[in-house]
């Protein structure tokens, strides 16, 4: 049986071709897209970590060093993981009168307008007065 030298042994026509390198454009735009998209979510994710450590290490700083803030507001510009950051500490009393309610709000510093930074992470925590810093503010009988 003889083959036809016909349609079938001339190959892929042209529109044939255009078709599959439209397909695999599409395809490599779509993976393209999916990678820019997890680069960037990585980026977010490493920048919010190190933000939540830069604030764990300050009160863990604070708590070490035995203080007791005053009630109100304090700014700290702090350098971790090559990264400048400002941490917004706010004070708060709380029912019991030795124990402070501390939030402290980290932003990555950019530029020289630290305040337009708006906070990558915010963490609570508490600190007591501890026995020696009764010991100093109690008046003696």
């Amino acid at each position: 049986m003889a083959i036809k030298a016909g349609r079938m042994g001339r190959g892929f026509t042209l529109l044939e071709v255009l078709v599959a390198t439209a397909v695999f454009a599409i395809a490599a735009l779509a993976l393209l897209n999916a990678q820019n998209t997890q680069l960037t979510t990585d980026q977010r994710l490493e920048t919010k970590t190190l933000a939540h450590w830069v604030a764990l290490n300050q009160l863990a700083d604070m708590r070490l060093q035995k203080v007791f803030p005053d009630i109100g507001e304090s700014t700290i510009n702090v350098k971790m993981a090559e990264r400048d950051w400002v941490i917004t500490i706010k004070t708060q009393g709380t029912p019991a009168p030795g124990v402070r309610l501390l939030q402290l709000s980290v932003a990555q510093k950019s530029g020289a307008s630290a305040d337009a930074a708006s906070p990558v992470t915010v963490v609570t925590g508490f600190l007591a007065r501890t026995q020696a810093q009764n010991a100093a503010t109690t008046p003696a009988s």
